[in-house]
This record gives structure tokens, sequence and C-alpha cells, in this order.
């Protein structure tokens, strides 16, 4: 690194000739030569601003060398070496950086992060080496049994801007101070001795002596200052934050940063704290709480108007305070979801709140152009003599602030700057969050109510802010309620029956659990009251599962999500995030759901707002429980081999069939599965604490999977699990041994299975285990090939179907599963070698193969995309796939799915389209009636 020195440029000010007598004068006196013309010249500049600074050269020209010689953070790495008298070696460190930083800052166009780096890491330095030295002693009185705090169970963490590594020109240290009584009894260090220790501490750190003094220590952000000792118990300080800390405490945690003492002991108590501080779902109040809390600061110090003499560039309206709570407000709202946002300092963390969508670029190079410039006027204020001001000075005063900051229009800089930053901190106290655009849609049309609907919606209106529910008891919530209600008004006029969207909504109120966090989540985004309360008209399902868990709107809220199309790394990363920040195998469960269930009603909200109706539903859908199956996989796993080992060879594989196999899932499907498993021929048993069988090993794998998908916890469930479809059925052992799998594939599988085959795929597991599988598999269809029997084993089993009378879109005659059917049937029959499970693509493949003649292709393929969009509308609704018993919210999204005018079109179509499916499905396999006197078998 270069020297300092070379990088000098005089401030636009004539020198102070005194001082330059005087530095003539020191540096004769110490011996030193005198200091090249344009280095004097410079240093001139400064001592004409800065007496403090002044000061600092002329006492000691021998450390103004060095520091000239030096680069900014060598000049740093020397102060913090101390000699055996550790309190002076700090002092004198500490002049040593003031110096380096000012000239560095003033005349070498240092930047606000150079500075701020190089201060709080001196900082960080002072606080280990005095820390060191408390130790030393207590262990030389005998007090404590080891003289190195890293195993003594105590630490320190940096709060505030050094906790940022922000520290400012003449700041504070802001510490909190803390033991773990277990770790901390080991070495002898009690309660009494450890607060003694402290006490020494900050001896060490700030007493005045004739080197002047290293940092002044602020210890009052522990937790209940008032009534704790200047050490606390980690048990204690992890009680008061999980029951009574105030929401400024909570916010003042994002910042803190472990700097000094036993390292083990601080990462496990940030680990407990951790829940306290950031919420699992989005915490929109943090920002109505930051709003009042910096009132509350202006309440007390005075915030004033904006102006720039007497102006507190810190707490002061636009300051520092507003820059630094934007960021952390809005941390505190996506924090608990996006580890992303859980870093200390301001810039970082608006870039990062800008990269996902939470500040605006604007806003974003608006505020951190205003912090870089308040900062340095900050800096500014103290370097004239090392006084911890944040106050402008009189006009007098700001003309030499303006020499040091080289803008002779700093007053009006600074005023805009104010403005700027007051304006956008005001702006999201009282303004929503950015807009979903993916819901705009619903927006469109701005309708009113008619007069008998209004006097309905009046009379719904006044019991809901009587508190008829119980999620609107409180005034907060009843005036959120308030506020949505313009919103709440159009999206019940633009529902087809207006009628009926109202009552659904009131009957949605009137589960809702938790009022006020989920109408501050609308109040921050009303684009969301419109999908609320199409919710409420078309899905009793979803409406069920968001009254219950408001959080689940989460993911609309999140502008990462902001009309994304499926983004398989991007769920790879989200699932990752989750499972790496739980703690246990509890924790892994819930958030492996959480993510689920946030995932599909993204997916759903896409259907029914009509962005999402064609393969890819099934495909998203599809890729989900993919994922969510095998990262259930290896949370059992774990789990298991924790108590029982694992068995020597042991694999499993998950064969997905049904839907699950063919990619055509819907939100409601379950999860068609066969567990196969391989383990060692001479392996007697797996090798943990709890030794098993592996045929017992492996079926109790699978329970444990299972349950790892499907159990009901507190975050609810997933997916529930078919295993119905393994060789023999419910009569088998729920895990199946590879070798009995290929055994049965080959000499036992009756057609019907050999039908489910045709859309069998592994999904998780073991490589080895799977291809054996599939070759089973392969191996089995390929003998159906030219079969007498075949035709006469699917016509019984479409007649069986046929008895359910199901009239659906999907077992009616005519429906899917006839169009499957025909698919399967010709599958097997042709022998065609493909690894395709998806229906629509193996019609291709079987037309290309000559076994369908494009008139039937077109007819069946163009039918399976109505009934599948169809039928993902109705299960995403959670109703019958019958479109003449649709709610009513619902049909236009039928209609607009089927390209339809109206309802009787759509009957109609449908209709006609089922009787030419069925009479081809008669053509291709034979005729169902009369029916024969066979019965499928299996």
């Amino acid at each position: 690194m270069s020297a300092l020195a070379e990088n000098f440029t005089p401030l636009p000010i004539a020198p102070d000739t005194a001082f330059a007598e005087k530095m003539a004068d020191a540096r004769a006196e110490a011996g030193v030569a005198p200091l090249p013309e344009p280095v004097a010249e410079a240093l001139g500049t400064v001592a004409a601003v800065s007496p403090f600074l002044a000061d600092l050269m002329l006492g000691d020209p021998a450390m103004l060398d060095a520091v000239l010689a030096a680069s900014l953070n060598d000049s740093v790495a020397a102060a913090a070496v101390t000699g055996d008298d550790v309190a002076a070696s700090l002092r004198r460190g500490k002049q040593r950086v003031a110096l380096a930083v000012g000239l560095a800052d003033l005349l070498g166009n240092a930047t606000v992060k150079a500075v701020t780096n190089a201060l709080s890491d001196f900082a960080d330095a002072a606080i280990a080496a005095s820390l060191n030295a408390a130790f030393a002693e207590l262990c030389e009185k005998g007090q404590v049994s080891t003289d190195d705090p890293s195993q003594a169970g105590l630490f320190v963490l940096a709060m505030g801007k050094l906790g940022g590594r922000e520290l400012n020109y003449s700041s504070d240290v802001d510490l909190v101070i803390l033991f773990d009584p277990v770790r901390a009894q080991n070495v002898g260090l009690a309660r009494d001795t450890a607060v003694r220790l402290v006490r020494r501490f900050v001896q060490l750190m700030q007493d005045r002596t004739a080197d002047g003094y290293v940092f002044r220590v602020d210890l009052r952000l522990r937790p209940d200052p008032g009534a704790t000792a200047l050490a606390v118990s980690t048990p204690a300080a992890i009680k008061y934050y999980q029951s009574r800390a105030r929401p400024w405490e909570r916010q003042a945690m994002i910042k803190a940063r472990a700097v000094a003492g036993d390292e083990t002991a601080a990462a496990a108590y940030m680990d407990a704290v951790e829940p306290s501080i950031w919420r699992v779902g989005y915490d929109f109040a943090a920002i109505d709480e930051t709003v009042a809390l910096r009132e509350q600061i202006a309440a007390v110090k005075g915030a004033g108007a904006i102006t720039v003499p007497g102006h507190n560039v810190k707490v002061g309206r636009g300051g520092i305070r507003e820059i630094e709570f934007f960021a952390q407000s809005l941390q505190r709202v996506a924090g608990g979801r996006d580890l992303a946002l859980r870093g200390h300092a301001t810039v970082p963390m608006l870039a990062a709140l800008c990269e996902r969508g939470w500040v605006s670029e604007t806003d974003c190079a608006v505020l951190t152009d205003a912090y870089e410039t308040l900062r340095k006027v900050e800096h500014r204020l103290q370097m004239v003599r090392d006084d911890h001001v944040h106050t402008m000075p009189d006009a007098a005063g700001v003309q030499r602030i303006a020499v040091m900051m080289r803008d002779e229009a700093l007053t009006q800089t600074l005023e805009a700057t104010l403005r700027a930053v007051h304006a956008r901190f005001m702006a999201l106290a009282d303004g929503p969050m950015p807009e979903n655009p993916m819901l705009r849609a619903l927006q469109a049309d701005r309708p009113e109510l008619s007069t008998v609907l209004a006097e309905a919606f009046d009379e719904r209106r006044d019991a809901w802010q009587a508190g008829c529910y119980s999620c609107l008891r409180t005034e907060q919530a009843r005036t959120l309620l308030a506020r949505l209600e313009p919103a709440i008004r159009t999206a019940i006029a633009s529902s087809p029956d207006s009628a009926v969207a109202l009552e659904r909504f009131d009957a949605f109120l009137a589960t809702v659990t938790r009022g006020v966090d989920f109408l501050a989540r609308l109040d921050r985004h009303p684009d969301l009251v419109g999908v609320i309360v199409l919710i409420a008209a078309s899905s009793p399902r979803l409406a069920e599962q968001l009254a219950r868990r408001g959080r689940l709107l989460d993911v609309l809220i999140d502008p990462t999500f902001y009309g994304r199309a499926h983004d398989d790394a991007a769920l790879e990363a989200s699932l990752g995030a989750a499972l790496e920040a739980a703690q246990d195998y509890e924790e892994r469960l819930d958030a492996l759901r959480v993510v689920g269930q946030e995932q599909m009603l993204l997916i759903e909200v896409r259907i029914l707002t009509g962005s999402l109706l064609s393969a890819e539903a099934g495909v998203e859908i599809t890729t989900l429980a993919e994922r969510l199956a095998g990262c259930a996989l290896s949370i059992a796993r774990d789990a298991f081999a924790e108590r029982h080992g694992h068995v020597e060879g042991g694999g499993v594989a998950l064969l997905a069939l049904g839907s699950f196999g063919s990619r055509e899932m819907t939100p409601s499907s379950d999860l068609d599965i066969v567990f196969i498993y391989d383990a060692a021929d001479e392996s007697n048993g797996s090798d943990g604490a709890k030794s098993l069988t592996p045929g017992h090993y492996f079926a109790r794998l699978a329970q444990r999977f299972i349950a790892a998908l499907s159990a009901p916890t507190a975050r609810g469930r997933l997916f529930e699990v078919d295993l119905r479809l393994r060789p023999t059925g419910r009569a088998g052992p729920l895990a199946t041994h590879i070798r009995s799998f290929e055994r049965y594939q080959a000499e036992s599988a009756w057609v019907w299975e050999q039908m489910a085959l045709t859309r069998a795929r592994v999904v998780a597991g073991d490589e080895a285990v799977g291809a054996r599988a599939m070759a089973a598999i392969d191996r089995s269809l390929a003998a159906c090939q030219g079969s007498d029997a075949l035709a006469g084993e699917v016509l019984a089993m479409r007649r069986k179907l046929d008895g359910l009378s199901r009239q659906d879109a999907k077992h009616a005659p005519g429906g899917l599963v006839d169009i499957e059917f025909i698919v399967q049937f010709l599958r097997l029959k042709s022998g065609l070698e493909t690894r395709t499970t998806m229906t629509r693509k193996l019609l291709n493949e079987l037309a290309a193969a000559g076994m369908l003649d494009d008139a039937a292709r077109e007819l069946l393929v163009d039918s399976h995309r109505l009934l599948r969009k169809l039928m993902l509308l109705f299960s995403a609704a959670g109703v019958p796939a019958r479109p003449a018993e649709a709610p009513a919210a619902l049909k236009p999204l039928l209609l607009r799915a089927a390209d339809a005018p109206d309802m009787d079109f759509l009957e109609a179509d449908l209709a006609e389209r089922r009787t030419a499916v069925r009479a081809l499905f008669e053509k291709i396999v034979g005729p169902l009636n009369p029916p024969d006197d066979g019965n499928p078998q299996g």
C-alpha cells in the first residue's frame, strides 16, 4: 500500500501560519527532519480548521511521520499492538488512529466506509485487549483459573454503530457484556467477579490519563439496565428478550456483533435470542413501531424543523437516524424470512433491500448518497475538537465545515439532503408497500355496489366495527379494517355475485385467528384485498387455510416472487435456507411445511387469477412435490440414523406413480409412491444403538418418511401419501425390497398395475436402486405387448370405475380417466419404448408411432388440455369438478379457461367432447356395453 501522504490534497483554505512555525520548532526539538513543503502546506490547511488534529500533529512529530509514511490500514494495525502497559499503549494507539483517520478523510479522500471500518477495527482490537488485560489481572489474583477469556463464558457484544462497523470519529462504544453461568463456573468466574471484571474493563477503556482515553463505554443497551448488573447472565437475558423486550430493544439487536471473549458462548446466546429478534412471518407492525420510536426520540432530543445551523444531523429530521431506522424497520419486516436481510451495516442493507424489491432503486441511491454525506458532516463536526457532537454550529461554524467538506454550497446541499431523507422516511411510515403486478388484473375495474348491496355492506361493516368477531376485538384491528374498507367494497363489487362474495368474506373474517397480523399485511398491501375476496368467494379450502395461517400471504407480499415463473434454483435455495435455519427434527418438518404451503399458495393464486392454467401448472406442483419429498426423505433418514444407524449396502428409491409420476398433479393431489429399498445380502441389522433387521429398518423408515410429509404439526401438513400401488397393495409391507419388486413385476403384476406403471418414474433416493426398479418396470411393460387379454382387462377395469357413478370432469364417461386409459392401453399394446409419462406427450409419441391418427390425437390432446385446466381450477377452489355446481365466483374463471362465452356453451362443449372421447375409447379398446362377465383382477 502507498504512504498516506502521497494522496494529499490541501483543503480550500489558507494554511495556518502559526501552526507552521510551531511545527518547525517541534520537529527541530524532536530532532526530525522538516516536512516536504507540499505535505506541510496540506497539514497547515487541516490545522486551520481542526485544533484537535493540530495538537496531535504538534504533540508527537515522530507519530506524525509514522502516520504519513504508512497506509491507513497499516496505521490501525500498528495502533492495536499493545505493550506491557495495555492502558497506555491503547491510548497512544487511539491518538495514532485519530490522526491517521482525520488526515485520510480530510486530505486523502478516504471513503466513509474506509473511515468507519478503520475506527471500528481499532475499537474491536482495543476491546479485546482490555478484556484480556482485565482477565489476566483476575487470574494473577487467583480469582479465576484462566487468563484466557475465550474459554470463560463471558463475552462482549458490540451494539449500535460499532456493531455495524460504522463507528464515528468521536463515538462512544455501545456494549453489552454477558456471561454463560455454566461455562463461567468452569473457570471460577462468579457473578460478582464478572461485575468486577467489567468495571476494570471499563476503566481500561475510558479513564482519562495523561495519554487521554481509548473509548467512552456505554453499557445501557443491556437487558433491563435499571435492574441488572453490568454483566448479565445469558439465561436472564434470553428470558428478557423472550418475554419483556420492547420493540426498540429488539431492533437494537439487529446490529449486535460479538467482538471479544468466549465465541462459543456468544454464538449460543445469539442463536437463542434470534427468534425474539426476527419473526417468522413479515412483521409490518415494525414500521409503525419504528416511527413511534423516532417520534419519542424527537420529543426527548428535539428534532426541530429542517434547517442547517443548529440542526442535529444524527437525530434531527432527515438525519442519520432516519436512514438507519428506514433500513432497520424493513429489515425487521422481512428479515425473519430472508436471512440476507439480517446484516449489521446500513448501506449494504439498503442495497440488499433494493435487490429484493423492498426499496426502489431511486430511494436506495438517494438514501445511500445521503448517508455518505451526513456521515462525512458528522465526522467533521467531531474532528474540530474531538467532541461527541452532532449539531451543526452557527453560520460561521458552518463555513468551517463547508471547507472541510470542500463544498461551498454546503448549506443548500445539506438542506436538500435532509429533506430527501425525511420525505422517504415518512413515506415508508404512511404509504403501502410495493405492489404485486401479478394481482393487478383483479383491480382493473372498480365498480360500485348496488344500493341494496351497499346497505348490506354498511350493516356488516357496522357489525365488524362493533367487534363482532374475535379477530376484530382490538381497536388496532378495527382501525386497520376501516382503512381497508374502500378496497374491500371495490373487490366485492367486482365479484360476479357480489351478495355471495359479501357473505363469504364475512364468513371468512369470522374464522381469521390473528386479526391484527392479518389485517396489517393487507393494510401494507391493499392489492391483496382483491385476491382475498376472490379466494373467500370461490375457494372454501384456501379461505380456511388463510384464515388459520395468515402468514401464508407473505409469499404473495415478497417482492422477489412478483409475477415469477417457476424457478427451480430459487425453490432449492428457499428450501435450503429454511432447513439450514432449523435447529432440530421438528423445526425441519415445520420449515418444510412453511415453504411447501407458501409455494403451493403462490401456484394456486396464479391458477385462480388465470396466469397459470397450462400444463406448466401441473409441472410446477409436481416439481414442488418432488423437492419436498426428497427433503422429507433426507430429514427422515438423518433422524432415523441417529438412533438406528445405517444398514450395510442400504439404499432407498422413491417411485412416483399416478399424477405424481405423470407430472400432472393438481393442488389437491395425493402422492402415489412405492418405497423401494436394497441392502447387502450379508447384512443382519443396522449399526445404530438400537439395531433393526433390514426389513424392519426400512419399513420403519418408510413410516417416518410418510409422517414427515403428512403428519399434522403446528404448521399443518404437506401431502397425503398413498402407498396402495405397491406390490400386493395393502397386504404388503410399506417398504419393498428391490428383489421382491423385480420378482413381483416379472411374475405376478396385474394388468391394472402395469397400466399404473406406465406413469412410473424415480423422484428421489439412491440412483442405483432407482435404476434397477425402472429396469424391472421396462421388462414388465414390454411383456404386455401383443397380449390377447390386455383389452379385456382394461375394459373390465373401466366398467368397474363406471359403476362408481362419479360424474365429474375426471371420472365421467369420456372424461380424463378415459383419455388416460386409452394412452395406457396403447402404450402397453404397442410396446413403445419411452420414459415419457405425461399424457399429452405420450399421445404425440403414440401418434408418431402410428397408433393414433391425426383426428384422434387432436381430439384427445384438445380434450385433455381443456379438462386439465378445469380440474386445476376445481382443485384450487376445493370444490367438486362439476361446472354446473361451481361457486358463482369460480364460473367466470372456468369460462376464461375454456374460452367459452357462457356456462351453457361450456356444458354443451364438454358433453360433446365426452361423447366423442367415449366413442374413441370403445373404438380403440373395445365396447363397454354389454359388459362381459369378467372382472378386473388384483
